[in-house]
């Protein structure tokens, strides 16, 4: 079958969901190629169609030995083909399924290659969003070659799901973005820690239950894993160098994602006689917030107030064990089980018990002939009263955020985070510091921007690399610093 004119197949490959894959010969240049062919029930998708086309231009973008190359995008009877490097072996999958569980020190070896290509296009600012074994070549002269990048997304590109979709094949999305968060490169980096995990026991570990690892990968693989993208490494770099045996800094206390929902958190109890307002200031700085200084006049007169809006049920678990840890108790409550009239009275109280106590006491000065100045006293009373009515939710320190500003943001205040313990251990890197306090102020108002994310990821691993003690970065020998083939 000749296609676009030019390409004489030789042999069906195989076939997905997207498009079927022949071997061919392109006769415009005599060399045998691989194409990639839409199936023809999707060539009017138009959104499938603009994948294929995004799929040509960021492989193209991506010159490195881990990557396959892939040279143009054609079109056989309005369906569109890609032409692409014709490699001979067989995928990761595939060599798991026939043969088991692969040696650690090969699963290294193969974990170590995708990382380098991994980061080669995260440099790019390319995040491959669908990272499995069925998307990972072994050819036959012992190379490895990352495929498939039309799900992969260029910062400061539009996404391609459409409604509720998560981008990726289910085992290998990271929690993040299963949450619905975009996801950054860390969600790259968590997907091979879960390829890496099936390479060694042949099972996926979305399907392993409490991951039980031993051996000299047991911590790498766990951290790459970790669920929380704060705890993971931050980048590919950070993951190579773990692969080659090197020490990497472990990262600083996170405060935890802030994510919209439909629970508030009420906090109750906080007066206490010597330290009154200490927990509270505790809580709101492990969750990387502040509060007015009318609000927490409010906590103490009324004795309970929401300390986070409208959060998800995760959010809301996290910030009521946070309380607990400092002897307040609290109340995870519904959006919906918030009274009506709540939010009311905390906003107008003032006033109302004023002018009641206000007409009441002039009531009584009238009937007793006594002077009207006791009102203005009456009617500040009856506004200290209101110090009584708990702060209206709207003005509470903490509210859940869209998924995407969340993340951002959150990546935003380790930064800053970071930046100001620079700052105070290490005083010569003040202007490190101050890029990385900017970067972070950049990053709270841009909203979600990948190449913002990207940089500050860059920004947060050179801080921990420079809070880190010479132990922590030094540790094992020249010989297991890893060098990738190609562009970094």
């Amino acid at each position: 079958m000749l296609l676009a004119g030019r390409f004489e197949t030789r042999r069906r490959l195989g076939a997905g969901g997207l498009a079927e894959v022949f071997a061919a010969t392109d006769r415009s240049t005599n060399t045998e190629v691989a194409v990639k062919l839409l199936h023809a029930h999707l060539a009017r998708d138009g959104a499938t169609c603009e994948r294929f086309r995004r799929e040509v231009a960021i492989a193209r973008a991506l010159e490195h030995p881990g990557i396959v190359r892939v040279f143009d995008l054609h079109e056989h009877q309005g369906r569109p083909l890609i032409s692409m490097e014709l490699l001979r072996g067989r995928t990761l999958h595939e060599r798991v399924l026939r043969e088991g569980p692969v040696p650690p020190q090969e699963a290294r070896r193969i974990a170590l290659e995708i990382c380098c290509a991994l980061r080669a296009a995260h440099h790019e600012g390319v995040v491959h969003r669908d990272l499995k074994p069925q998307n990972v070549f072994l050819t036959a002269a012992g190379a490895v070659k990352v495929l498939d990048f039309g799900l992969a997304r260029i910062a400061g590109q539009a996404r391609l799901t459409v409604g509720d979709a998560v981008a990726g094949t289910p085992g290998y999305i990271a929690p993040e973005v299963l949450a619905g968060e975009g996801g950054d490169a860390r969600a790259d980096l968590y997907a091979l820690g879960a390829v890496w995990f099936e390479m060694l026991t042949g099972r996926r570990a979305c399907d392993s239950g409490a991951l039980r690892i031993e051996g000299r990968d047991a911590e790498v693989l766990q951290r790459a894993l970790e669920p929380d993208p704060e705890r993971r490494f931050l980048d590919a770099s950070q993951l190579l160098r773990a692969l080659g045996g090197t020490a990497v800094p472990a990262p600083p206390p996170a405060a935890p994602p802030l994510s919209a929902g439909d629970y508030d958190v009420l906090v109750h109890d906080v007066v206490r006689p010597r330290a009154p307002m200490q927990p509270i200031e505790s809580v709101l700085q492990q969750l990387g917030a502040g509060a007015s200084l009318g609000w927490k006049w409010r906590l103490l007169g009324a004795g309970q107030a929401v300390l986070v809006s409208g959060a998800s049920r995760k959010t809301a678990e996290v910030a009521a064990a946070l309380c607990a840890a400092q002897g307040l108790p609290v109340t995870v409550r519904p959006v919906s089980r918030r009274p009506a009239s709540e939010e009311w009275l905390a906003r107008h109280g003032g006033w109302i018990l004023a002018l009641l106590t206000g007409a009441a006491t002039a009531v009584l000065c009238a009937i007793f002939a006594a002077s009207y100045a006791w009102v203005a006293g009456a009617l500040a009373l009856g506004y200290a009263l209101s110090w009584g009515l708990r702060p209206p939710a709207s003005e509470a320190p903490l509210s859940g955020l869209p998924a995407h500003t969340s993340s951002l943001l959150r990546l935003a205040d380790g930064v800053a985070r970071r930046a100001r313990v620079v700052r105070a251990r290490r005083p010569a890197l003040a202007a490190l510091a101050q890029q990385a306090e900017d970067a972070a102020r950049r990053a709270q108002a841009a909203g979600d921007d990948d190449a913002m994310a990207q940089r500050l990821l860059e920004m947060a691993a050179s801080m921990d690399d420079a809070l880190a003690t010479p132990g922590e970065t030094n540790r094992g020998s020249a010989a297991h610093h890893v060098r990738c083939k190609g562009p970094a």
